[in-house]
């Protein structure tokens, strides 16, 4: 039996490990989960400040697999923005897809890499560009 649970839980870590590896000269394709795994299951096992890191899916090793989801970029929130687009059936402009990316909050503070929210934030903030 398989199942599947989606959580923001140790976010910070894999943008820490993530900007790091970018740093060191890392192209994004190049990082497998081979490098976030570990530090994401030892920070998600940590967190006993949580719900979940308290959870007996974690005290009785219930869990196979952690997925680190890589945090988006400038562009790929661009792409969401025109994913968002065409998922109404509307024309957009490179300009609106720039305007919505600036819209965006970026982390860390003085790198401002990663987007602080996910693309399903973004199809609100495409209201703003409707005729």
């Amino acid at each position: 039996t398989s199942s599947f649970s989606f959580s923001n839980l140790g976010g910070n870590v894999i943008n820490e490990v993530v900007l790091n590896l970018l740093k060191a000269g890392w192209a994004r394709e190049e990082i497998l989960m081979e490098h976030l795994a570990p530090r994401l299951q030892a920070e998600i096992v940590a967190s006993t400040d949580s719900g979940f890191g308290r959870s007996r899916l974690l005290q009785e090793k219930l869990i196979d697999f952690f997925v680190p989801f890589l945090p988006l970029e400038k562009q790929h929130v661009r792409l969401c923005t025109r994913d968002a687009f065409l998922s109404q059936e509307l024309l957009y402009t490179e300009k609106a897809l720039d305007e919505v990316a600036k819209m965006m909050v970026y982390v860390p503070k003085e790198e401002q890499i990663f987007s602080s929210q996910g693309c399903k934030s973004i199809a609100q903030r495409i209201n703003y560009f409707l005729p």
